[in-house]
């Protein structure tokens, strides 16, 4: 008995202790109610453990007082640009991912990190109607992937130049209508093949003289990727860009005659089709909500309003930065711009925690990793960022950018 408990001694010498880490004072921005005033976030391995008022703090946790400070969670970019290089690209296909072609050497995330984004979602860009698989990364040095297949990126009406008709704009629409119906009969092939070949194997089993193997359909990877968003079972969102009212309609059509788990984005003239998008219950990643210069039609309609307009419309509102510059944004660097971003939809008519919940829990919803992201609560991965003051006040700072619990930024420092 002596040497048992001298080993479960030792063994429990040697068991890596729970990292736990205190956030003291804090006004908390939790995503799920009002704000707690003087609150305590205590954060172990990685994870929240508990929220609140008056908790008592482990002796052996690692303390931040934030008297007089803002906690919030890490902000989230809906659509970022990030680790996507220059150059000219052709047109896209479904089967293709943008993990293939992202630079994640490039240094422009730190400065996001800076500002207290702690993950991005990066989309291919639109060079055809059918662009490929975007993917959510989290903006710790590992660039974590959080989903690799995260979302199929469709085009729909987007001008390629000067000019935009409302014929122009259909011409897009058939053509991904073709595609689907064209899905549907691949996942109906081999669907009927599945069976058949259980059918053969049953009567193979059972020696019958009548068994005879079925001929295998040929895998096409842009129809499998395809046929996957009209698949419940796989769940596979589907992101269209469109900007003028007719497209933004004709999306709407295109996602109820198929059943995609359709997210809008740019939704650029959302304001006169919002009752419809609300009814269709389909969230949208607005922006960019800066428009410093015009390289396309699609923007001429732009409102910094848009976003406001959707929320009392009733309809879930993540903000994306974009960087597109077509829309005179700089490129990849624009996510370090989110909270700007989100702060100007508020100018427009958003209030403090719809803005924030925009680049926040909205973002993680529309992304499908709300249960671990998107708000301060019990459970949830410790993504956050500590505020000299209030959000969006023209004053406050990021002063501490934490994630999975570890802190990736300090004010200062760099």
């Amino acid at each position: 008995m002596r040497v048992l408990a001298l080993l479960v001694a030792v063994l429990l010498q040697v068991q890596p202790q729970p990292k736990i880490t205190v956030i003291r004072g804090a006004k908390v921005y939790t995503g799920t109610g009002a704000p707690l005033e003087n609150a305590i976030v205590i954060l172990s391995n990685g994870r929240i453990e508990a929220v609140g008022k008056d908790l008592p703090v482990p002796p052996e946790a690692k303390l931040i007082e934030a008297a007089g400070k803002t906690l919030i969670p890490g902000l989230i970019d809906a659509a970022s640009r990030l680790f996507i290089g220059p150059g000219e690209r052709g047109p896209g296909s479904a089967e293709q991912n943008v993990l293939d072609g992202l630079d994640l050497y490039q240094r422009d995330y730190l400065e996001a990190v800076e500002q207290g984004v702690t993950t991005v979602y990066v989309g291919p860009l639109s060079a055809g109607i059918v662009n490929g698989l975007g993917a959510a990364i989290r903006l710790d040095d590992a660039h974590t992937v959080l989903l690799k297949d995260a979302a199929l990126k469709l085009t729909l009406g987007a001008s390629g130049g000067d000019t935009s008709t409302a014929l122009q704009r259909y011409e897009s629409y058939p053509q991904l209508k073709q595609s689907f119906e064209a899905a549907r009969l691949y996942a109906e092939t081999w669907d009927k093949y599945r069976r058949d070949l259980t059918e053969f194997e049953q009567k193979k089993k059972e020696k019958k003289e009548d068994a005879k193997e079925p001929a295998k359909p040929k895998v096409e990877p842009r129809s499998d990727v395809l046929a996957r968003a009209l698949d419940p079972k796989r769940n596979l969102i589907v992101r269209i860009e469109a900007h003028s009212a007719d497209a933004i309609s004709l999306a709407l059509r295109l996602a109820e005659e198929f059943k995609l788990r359709l997210v809008l984005e740019h939704a650029t003239e959302a304001g006169p089709v919002a009752a419809a998008i609300a009814k269709a219950k389909v969230p949208v990643v607005v922006g960019p909500v800066f428009r410093t210069g015009l390289y396309s039609v699609d923007y001429l309609n732009h409102s910094a309003a848009t976003a406001a307009v959707l929320v009392k419309a009733g309809v879930v509102v993540a903000i994306g930065s974009f960087g597109d510059e077509r829309a005179g944004q700089s490129g990849p660097g624009a996510t370090r711009f989110l909270a700007d971003a989100a702060a100007f939809a508020a100018s427009k008519g958003l209030t403090r925690e719809q803005a924030l919940a925009a680049i926040t829990l909205a973002p993680a919803r529309i992304l499908g990793i709300d249960k671990t992201h998107g708000s301060i609560e019990k459970g949830k991965i410790a993504d956050l960022a500590l505020l000299s003051g209030e959000p969006f006040d023209s004053s406050t700072r990021v002063e501490r950018t934490l994630i999975n619990g570890e802190t990736v930024y300090t004010r200062g420092d760099r």
